[in-house]
């Protein structure tokens, strides 16, 4: 097996019972470090040569699992094969280093990509400031259109033109009932045939289907597209399907069906705190991440040869290469700071 594919696998099972929500938090417990110092600072449950897990190692571990994880070691032979699997990885390490595996290029690839993560925690995480109430508001206030919207419904529009006092606006009526019978037997929710009757109520053969979407719209923004008659026959839609009458106007004849509806949202501060606390933060990190990282650029005269980069070559149809070494780590471009 591989050892990147045998580091993924043992990782992802060992952090699934850990538990732990941060690369680096401390628990007040240490990994078993496969000395014999590390086998005096408890009660050893399993014991190995040079090394033990302890009770308080464990306990510490528990105590950092969530409670879906703490399940899986409920019984004694769950809590067995806990212990002894922490011990055994630990062998695993004892052997890899006296094979000198510490310098084999992956270990090495894997540990600095584990050391990146370590400094962005310790640097980020630990370290950022607890957002004060009069910022959350702010930003509430700032974002206020995401949770406060009237209701708001999407409907198709099917126009017959037909300008009020044009010879031709009595025959463009009788189209558009024609089209209304031709609605009215479709399935109610068919409402790609329903945009397809477009073509006949333009008149424009290049009409296209999409054109009859309003996307949603509140009833205030429908009157002010389409006027006061038609956004008074749409409110009067109640189920996605239901379709109107003919409805005229000064710019012609209109049929409209309902295809969506938005109830009104009224979600204070108070609801959505947790989460715009979590979008804060997270921007907050990203722009200290990018100053940090133009620093960091800036002090090690970070540039690049544009040139150079030039003459590099992507052949999109050579066969794949054989991997010589690890993937290597890449970070991207931090977003611009404001």
């Amino acid at each position: 097996m591989p050892l990147s594919r045998f580091l993924s696998v043992s990782t992802v099972s060992l952090l699934l019972l850990a538990g732990c929500d941060k690369p680096g938090k401390d628990s007040g417990t240490k990994p078993a470090s496969g000395s014999s110092e590390s086998a005096a600072k408890g009660t050893p449950v399993v014991t190995f040569d040079g090394g033990a897990v302890t009770i308080e190692q464990l306990q510490g571990y528990i105590a950092q699992m969530n409670p879906a994880a703490r399940t899986r070691i409920e019984s004694l032979d769950q809590r067995r094969e806990y212990a002894q699997g922490l011990a055994r990885f630990e062998l695993f390490v004892t052997e890899a280093r006296k094979r000198g595996l510490e310098n084999d290029p992956e270990v090495q690839e894997a540990m600095k990509r584990a050391m990146v993560q370590q400094l962005l925690f310790k640097e980020f995480d630990e370290k950022a400031p607890p957002i004060p109430p009069e910022e959350l508001s702010s930003y509430y206030e700032s974002h206020k259109a995401e949770f406060v919207q009237p209701a708001r419904a999407r409907y198709s529009h099917l126009l017959v033109p037909a300008p009020k006092g044009s010879p031709d606006r009595a025959a463009k009526k009788k189209l558009a009932q024609a089209l209304r019978e031709k609605a009215s037997k479709l399935q109610s929710l068919d409402f790609d045939s329903f945009d397809a009757l477009i073509t006949e109520a333009s008149g424009n053969p290049a009409a296209k289907p999409a054109e009859a979407d309003t996307h949603l719209v509140s009833p205030e923004e429908l009157k002010a597209r389409l006027g006061e008659p038609v956004a008074a026959a749409a409110s009067a839609l109640k189920q996605p399907g239901d379709l109107s009458p003919v409805v005229e106007s000064d710019s012609g004849f209109h049929l409209i069906k309902l295809t969506d509806l938005r109830p009104a949202k009224n979600q204070p501060l108070d609801a959505v705190s947790s989460m715009l606390k979590a979008r804060m933060a997270r921007e907050r990190r990203d722009a200290r991440v990018a100053k940090f990282t133009e620093e960091l650029q800036e002090r090690a005269h970070f540039k690049t040869d544009e040139a150079a980069l030039q003459k590099l070559q992507v052949d999109l149809q050579a066969p794949q290469a054989a991997s010589s070494g690890p993937v290597p780590g890449f970070l991207p471009t931090p977003a611009a700071t404001k």
